[in-house]
């Protein structure tokens, strides 16, 4: 009787809750729905997995895209909720607009997203913070790398960048970088966010006869964009913009010609042979395994978003395995002893540029070329060479 009694209660236990706050509603829909089909495909990898007796259970919150409602969603999960581990938002704002509510409780967070160096400056030395994406510097180091090899020096280039936290926090490195690279920035044009009509900047910016365009702006703003300067036939014949450039929804919202000769930085690019961890396997196939179970699930070719979200959820996965317990002290320990490989490369957390805990930062360099991303820089993994975009007839 004592023996069934002992077993009832273990079956009831409560689960082990991670807090999963993302935009997966509103303007920035897209970033948040990638990080759910990555975290719901990192939960079935686990399955019924028990830690100290108890299951793992995703709380998720949808924030609507408003800064607003994830200082909410934060508060209630980890004041109300009492979670001890928090997976989210992704949009830069959204990120920042997080750290005050976080600082009141500081669970553990897997940060797959933010690319702003304020964040490193506002949590990076937090020993629970877990960054697992690039920083802008990261983004545009990679990007002007990739320019100064193809062009050579000398090129002129724009920049739009949207006034928020992404624009803001990227102005810096590019300006940094590029001029790095022997790319002499001639103009730089502030958009509002939300804007609808490009076109007044795009007519200033194409007086200068820039070599290349570098778009900083996010969302539906990054495809209004897109779609003007298709439209316009606007004379720059190198694009660059963030990784958002390789999401299937941005082929979609702008079309298959004006996708075409894209540019943009990434941790995954289809295609890339990575292979599988030997200690977990299934968690961590070969990437080349990993991107057909995503491609057989969901029907379509998985993005940066897709796999950074599954990695990070897999490894705080591991981690609580490691600590058996929930305690986020020694679930912190775990995730930064971690060493495992992953479809992003190395999953290990090092001290990096003020950030106690980062992880994936080696970029690769892809443009959209017949209809997909195509790896061209660094030389040892590019698969195609830069090529000038088809200005519109």
């Amino acid at each position: 009787m004592l023996c069934a009694t002992l077993a009832a209660a273990q079956e009831t236990k409560p689960p082990i809750e991670i807090g999963v706050v993302l935009e997966l509603t509103g303007r920035l829909a897209n970033y948040g729905e990638a990080g759910k089909r990555g975290i719901d495909m990192a939960a079935d990898a686990f399955g019924d997995t028990k830690i100290g007796g108890r299951n793992v259970k995703f709380v998720y919150r949808d924030v609507q895209s408003e800064p607003q409602l994830v200082i909410s969603a934060i508060n209630d999960l980890t004041n109300s909720e009492h979670v001890n581990y928090i997976i989210g938002p992704c949009a830069s704002p959204l990120v920042s607009a997080a750290v005050p509510a976080w600082r009141q409780t500081k669970p553990v967070w897997m940060e797959f997203c933010g690319t702003s160096p304020r964040l490193q400056e506002a949590v990076g030395a937090e020993a629970n913070f877990f960054h697992t994406f690039p920083y802008s510097y990261h983004y545009h180091k990679a990007e002007a790398g990739a320019l100064r090899q193809y062009l050579g020096p000398g090129k002129r280039a724009v920049v739009i960048y949207s006034d928020d936290e992404l624009g803001r926090g990227h102005i810096e490195a590019i300006e940094k970088y590029y001029q790095d690279a022997g790319i002499k920035i001639i103009g730089t044009e502030v958009a509002r966010v939300g804007t609808t009509d490009f076109n007044p900047v795009l007519t200033k910016l194409g007086r200068a006869n820039p070599d290349i365009l570098v778009a900083m702006v996010q969302g539906g703003d990054l495809s209004t964009l897109t779609k003007q300067i298709y439209a316009r036939r606007f004379a720059a014949p190198y694009r660059v913009s963030t990784g958002a450039v390789q999401f299937d929804t941005f082929v979609k919202a702008v079309g298959n010609d004006a996708q075409e000769g894209w540019i943009g930085p990434s941790t995954y690019v289809p295609g890339i042979d990575r292979p599988a961890d030997p200690q977990y396997p299934k968690l961590f196939p070969s990437s080349r395994e990993w991107n057909d179970r995503f491609v057989k699930r969901y029907g379509r070719e998985p993005d940066l978003l897709d796999v950074g979200s599954y990695v990070s959820a897999a490894m705080l996965l591991i981690a609580l395995q490691h600590a058996g317990t929930d305690n986020r002290e020694k679930v912190a320990i775990e995730l930064a002893k971690l060493d495992v490989m992953t479809p992003l490369g190395r999953g290990h957390f090092v001290d990096s540029d003020g950030t106690k805990h980062q992880a994936f930062t080696d970029m690769m360099v892809f443009q959209r070329q017949g209809g997909r991303p195509v790896v061209v820089f660094p030389p040892e993994v590019a698969t195609r060479k830069l090529q000038p975009a088809q200005i519109a007839p």
